[in-house]
């Protein structure tokens, strides 16, 4: 059973930007009871003392975060982990961004013909066809007969 004080203590360092994890480290408890018993805290209605307002519990002035896609000032909650982006759509738009694929010129092992690899410079084959055609060819090479 926690303590009120332990309560209270993990609903500022979770207001603090701490994890369960850390909290639970320094209470010496896992990270599932801390979990479980912020959940239980903030599933209760909270009272008008209860409320516990950023700039009390020691945060300073609240900074509004910039988005990491648009650098667009958004309102980040004051409970939860860290918020790079102020949309859905601008965290998946920034996400398709560093997957574009650097086209390489490559020659394929199998049939010899030159083909286009996206951001493998080490494919080595120009199809699916040409892949099993090797590997049955490398199997035929290795594959001696036995005669009795």
């Amino acid at each position: 059973m926690m303590s009120e004080q332990e309560k209270q203590y993990i609903v500022k360092q979770r207001a603090l930007g701490k994890s369960f994890v850390q909290i639970g480290r320094e209470l010496g408890r896992c990270e599932s009871s801390v979990r479980y018993a912020f959940r239980h805290i903030m599933d209760k209605e909270p009272k008008m003392d209860e409320i516990i307002p950023a700039m009390v519990l020691g945060a300073g002035t609240p900074t509004t975060p910039k988005c990491k896609y648009c650098g667009r000032d958004f309102e980040k909650p004051a409970l939860g982990g860290k918020q790079l982006f102020c949309s859905a759509h601008c965290r998946n738009a920034w996400g398709n961004e560093q997957k574009r694929r650097i086209p390489y010129g490559q020659v394929c092992e199998q049939c010899g013909r030159e083909f286009i690899a996206f951001g493998n410079p080490h494919k080595r084959f120009c199809s699916r066809k040409c892949f099993a055609d090797s590997r049955k060819a490398a199997q035929a090479d290795t594959c001696v007969e036995v005669r009795g």
